[in-house]
């Protein structure tokens, strides 16, 4: 136990050190971009990409994959790895920080007196950050003991460091942001995000899929939420209790349907286990879906926010939260707003119901299938509450880092 607090204490001495120490370099006009699990996806990716073929800033990718590294410089962009000399040069010396999730997604020791982009990767439908009121991570925003205070301020450095500014598609959005981060609504840019706007301001269509929609009748994406419980329990796989993948298997062949399954960066591990079914495909190693959305024909869910940006495309959206309760009391509690809204699609709860619902897509053709899950009303309703501002993200971000231009948002003390 002493050895904890100790090794603990080290640990914040040296972190907080590194990081004000950080804070006295002169910085550049230059952005070092990132992602959460060193993977090359997401917002900062598109972002990332616009800005190479606008040539609006120089943007460096800086990532703890090699292999990444290495493919992104043979493809001709600015890449490198976190450690090395100019991965560490450009970490301490440009002017952005621009990531997805913490400025770890760079390097959480170099970040201070840049100027901090926080894209995120999702819409706050279950609480974040400092707004999370219950299960693991509780303890990490609002700890209680001085013990669980050194813990967080040890181990949690970069979510305690806030970002300067931060997107927001709809006044909902902003408010949630506001008050998970610690934000006020000066810090916000009120536009899309570059993960869906990029393909639409681009109008990309040619992303290489193992399927093409004349082969099946239904391409069916299951992209449910990460569990946080498996922070303290990772040795189940709840997704292969709750699915019966080789029954599965049996009738997504029968119906001609195909299903791609994406479980969260931190359960790959459970996929790995249910790629061996026809007619199912794992796609969890890829970067990220948002050069295949449009293809898909229906999403299926529970708590993740994957669905608001569904809402943009043609797809439908049903949700199976299986394990409601637990995710609820275990894992972290939804938003009181999100009960008020309206369904996006139908909720099923057992392996039974959820075949139920595909064998009805698969023989219903009409009305059509959107009539059948959701209705265009309602669809509508959702769509201006979490994408009100129609402002592109690419546009948005051009602006607030062309040279000079930043200081004229209002940026915190």
């Amino acid at each position: 136990m002493l050895f904890n607090y100790v090794d603990q204490c080290i640990r914040l001495l040296i972190t907080q050190t590194l990081y004000c120490l950080s804070g006295v370099i002169p910085k550049q006009h230059k952005a070092v971009m990132g992602c959460y699990k060193n993977k090359f996806a997401d917002n900062s990716k598109y972002l990332f990409l616009h800005w190479q073929k606008q040539q609006t800033i120089t943007a460096i990718w800086i990532s703890g994959d090699k292999a990444l590294i290495k493919q992104l410089t043979q493809q001709g962009y600015l890449a490198y790895y976190r450690w090395s000399l100019m991965g560490v040069f450009h970490a301490l010396t440009a002017k952005y920080y621009i990531y997805n999730s913490y400025i770890g997604d760079i390097n959480q020791y170099f970040a201070k007196g840049a100027i901090k982009i926080n894209l995120w990767h999702g819409s706050p439908l279950k609480q974040i950050e400092f707004d999370i009121s219950n299960g693991p991570l509780h303890s990490v925003y609002h700890p209680s003991t001085w013990a669980q205070k050194l813990n967080a301020k040890a181990l949690y450095h970069q979510q305690y460091v806030k970002p300067d500014f931060m997107l927001a598609a709809s006044d909902t959005v902003k408010g949630l942001f506001r008050t998970g981060f610690k934000m006020t609504d000066e810090q916000f840019l009120c536009c899309g995000n570059p993960r869906t706007d990029y393909h639409r301001y681009y109008q990309i269509n040619n992303h290489q899929t193992p399927f093409t929609n004349q082969e099946v009748k239904h391409v069916i994406l299951y992209a449910p939420s990460w569990r946080d419980s498996s922070l303290t329990n990772d040795n189940n796989n709840i997704y292969a209790e709750a699915i019966n993948f080789k029954a599965l298997s049996t009738q997504l062949i029968d119906q001609n349907q195909i299903l791609l399954l994406r479980l969260h960066p931190n359960e790959a591990h459970f996929a790995a286990e249910l790629d061996q079914y026809p007619n199912i495909i794992n796609i969890t190693e890829w970067d990220d879906i948002y050069g295949i959305i449009n293809k898909i024909d229906l999403l299926i869910t529970d708590y993740s926010s994957i669905y608001i940006d569904a809402l943009q495309y043609k797809c439908d959206i049903a949700f199976f939260p299986f394990d409601k309760a637990h995710y609820h009391s275990e894992c972290r509690s939804e938003y009181s707003y999100v009960a008020k809204l309206p369904a996006a699609g139908p909720s099923v709860y057992n392996f039974a119901e959820l075949q139920n619902m595909l064998k009805h897509m698969a023989t219903n053709a009409e009305p059509s299938l959107r009539q059948v899950f959701c209705s265009p009303q309602t669809r509508q309703v959702l769509t201006n509450t979490f994408w009100q501002h129609s402002t592109n993200a690419l546009d948005c971000l051009d602006g607030l880092v062309k040279q000079g231009q930043h200081e004229a948002i209002k940026k915190p003390a």
